[in-house]
């Protein structure tokens, strides 16, 4: 029993860390809002996972065992809208300049704009499908519900705490850094963005064709 619990924290612990510091679309924008406004601001989108994931997961974990093979067109769909959302942050990211800088306030929606690019995240869904579902559903089978809310709460302290890391690894160095240097990293992040729009909408279509 013991054996157990322990292996099912440390899955926890392993999967949640390695998922706060992947690159990727609320990672990019985590980086993105402190180089711009400080840790706060990045210390915000690192809960984002906490208010999308736990919807999802009431959702994906009963749905394993009756509705799994009708969620195709469901993620095709996310993955399409992602894509869009995607698309309208890269281009603000490459639209940075010295002024951006110059604004103490933080813009009031970027918040739920890094909550709905997460939820529209198709690549959320299929993590919960295959690996942190499986896994927790398997922790309900062998040691109760019990082992398998300290499976999941456990992912989230640990996905949280990496992406608090990031926010403040990244707001603290901000002033050190020369502005044009902060502009281009910024740029390069808008960048990646549609990359990560690109491979939402491969995803997407890929699923509607198959």
């Amino acid at each position: 029993m013991e054996l157990e619990t322990s292996t099912y924290v440390w899955k926890a612990i392993l999967l949640g860390i390695h998922a706060g510091i992947s690159p990727g679309p609320i990672t990019t924008m985590l980086i993105t809002q402190s180089l711009l406004h400080g840790r706060k601001a990045g210390a915000k989108i690192a809960f984002v996972p906490i208010l999308t994931d736990i919807p999802i997961v009431a959702l994906v974990i009963p749905s394993l065992y009756f509705l799994s093979h009708r969620f195709g067109i469901v993620i095709a769909l996310i993955s399409i809208v992602g894509a869009c959302l995607l698309c309208h942050l890269g281009y603000e990211s490459l639209s940075v300049t010295a002024s951006h800088f110059q604004k103490k306030n933080v813009p009031p929606m970027f918040l739920l704009r890094a909550i709905g690019i997460n939820f529209f995240n198709p690549n959320l869904y299929i993590y919960w499908l295959t690996i942190c579902g499986p896994l927790a559903l398997s922790a309900l089978r062998t040691s109760g519900f019990a082992m398998m809310f300290f499976f999941i709460g456990t992912f989230f302290i640990c996905i949280t705490s990496a992406k608090l890391g990031l926010a403040l690894l990244f707001g603290s160095v901000r002033h050190s850094l020369d502005l044009r240097f902060i502009i281009w990293i910024n740029r390069l992040l808008g960048i990646a963005l549609f990359f990560f729009a690109a491979s939402f909408l491969w995803q997407g279509f890929k699923i509607m064709l198959t």
